[in-house]
């Protein structure tokens, strides 16, 4: 008889407060509130628990690149009259983002971009777009700009607390940058069981990320997030070579493949350099946007007979899209 007291007497209570709350929320479309926000403007690489959110984008090199960033009037209404929303540079946020989150991103120079500041979203109408332009020709290699744009105020509604300020990863891109599909052969002198990801019937995809107007890395989103890596067959699954990637260079004037270089250092800590097969094919062509390229890995620590080549990659990239 306690015991069916005792669960009377909880029933009662939690019921009494499911009533309180069923009275207190509302999930009504046409109850909620607007906020004023900036929509995703490309992508999305910030990690999760970020306080700000970071997008990257890439231009080819130019004198002017448009960017153009909407604002958004987001819930269940339109615009009751015409909003204007005022634009600045939100610095600490970079400052916040780069200690929260070990990086080092550049706040990137003044001189570099236009933006307006301020625009207007219509009577009526739920968004706006703001027009930012970016001069790549200028931009420093070596950097790695990040634009903190912020909403700072709005002639009327209410400023999201998650998207009123975004962090803006602008970079440029020689003509060589994009996503290549691979082919060719692979070959490890210390273990046969080394070999192409095409030759073990997998997706071979490699991005070459701008670094120099000149140069670029080959880096891997598909197993690896975008890290510097050359994905390969083991025999039992995909990996990579510590400390090494193809630091790739061309000239311009004849497209031919001049010279490659290991990302992580030439040598890196581990020994691991880069090296181009002078007797191999090595060359850009333009009209087929198809790179190919004949390369080493030298590793002394491993290999200790000169010329200490441990890796040989014979390979053609063919061009599959932007990044």
């Amino acid at each position: 008889m306690k015991r069916i007291l005792q669960w009377t007497i909880l029933i009662a209570f939690f019921g009494a407060h499911i009533s309180c709350l069923k009275d207190e929320m509302t999930l009504d479309p046409d109850k909620s509130v607007n906020v004023i926000e900036f929509k995703n403007p490309s992508s999305f690489v910030s990690p999760a628990g970020s306080k700000y959110a970071l997008y990257t984008k890439a231009f080819d090199l130019a004198d002017e690149n448009e960017y153009p960033i909407t604002i958004s009037y987001s819930g269940a209404q339109v615009a009751p009259e015409d909003i204007t929303v005022n634009l600045g540079i939100d610095a600490a946020a970079l400052s916040q983002y780069n200690a929260e989150q070990h990086k080092e991103y550049d706040l990137i120079d003044e001189k570099l971009y236009t933006m307006v500041a301020s625009v207007v979203i219509p009577k009526g109408e739920r968004t706006v777009v703001a027009k930012l332009k970016f001069k790549s020709n200028a931009f420093d290699f070596s950097k790695k700009y990040v634009l903190p744009i912020q909403i700072l105020s709005a002639s009327t509604g209410i400023v999201s607390g998650n998207f009123g300020t975004i962090l803006l990863n602008v970079n440029a891109k020689n003509k060589y940058d994009g996503v290549y599909s691979a082919t060719g052969k692979m070959s490890d002198a210390t273990n046969a069981a080394f070999i192409g990801l095409y030759t073990a019937g997998k997706k071979a995809e490699y991005t070459l990320e701008t670094i120099s107007a000149t140069e670029c890395v080959i880096t891997d989103h598909i197993n690896w997030g975008g890290a510097a890596y050359v994905p390969f067959w083991t025999g039992t699954g995909i990996s990579g070579y510590g400390s090494f990637s193809p630091v790739v260079e061309f000239d311009p004037a004849t497209n031919k493949i001049i010279s490659v270089k290991n990302f992580y250092g030439q040598p890196a800590a581990n020994t691991r350099s880069a090296q181009l097969n002078p007797a191999g094919i090595n060359i850009y062509d333009p009209a087929a946007k198809t790179v190919k390229i004949s390369y080493w890995m030298l590793q002394p620590s491993v290999v200790a007979a000169p010329p200490h080549i441990r890796t040989t990659w014979e390979e053609e990239w063919k061009f599959s899209r932007s990044r």
